[in-house]
């Protein structure tokens, strides 16, 4: 087995949220009046939500990524997504989950 000469080795984990996943949610812009006015019902707000800077906090469900996330142990990517998406959500996720968006799985 190679030594790693004192380095601690590092590993990436990448957490998807599919499926009913709602981001706004989940990382919510509680600072932006957009997004109670278009959620007057949904929209998270005082305990429900952990602010993690002046515009976003975490959902308050999410506490232990906020302890990550003060570690500078996590990062959140939004935003991501592949050129000239497609608009049917199946093909997608086909896309999304093979990287391959010039063939399809069916």
């Amino acid at each position: 087995m190679p030594k790693n000469n004192g380095h601690q080795d590092k590993n990436l984990v990448v957490i998807q949220l599919s499926g009913g996943n709602d981001y706004l949610n989940t990382l919510v812009p509680y600072q932006d009046g957009l997004y109670y006015d278009f959620r007057p019902s949904m929209g998270l707000k005082g305990d429900n939500v952990i602010p993690i800077d002046d515009k976003c906090a975490f959902n308050s469900n999410m506490g232990p990524f906020k302890t990550l996330f003060d570690q500078d142990k996590m990062a959140v990517m939004m935003g991501i997504g592949y050129p000239e998406p497609n608009r049917s959500h199946f093909r997608s996720m086909d896309i999304w989950h093979t990287a391959e968006p010039f063939t399809s799985s069916s």
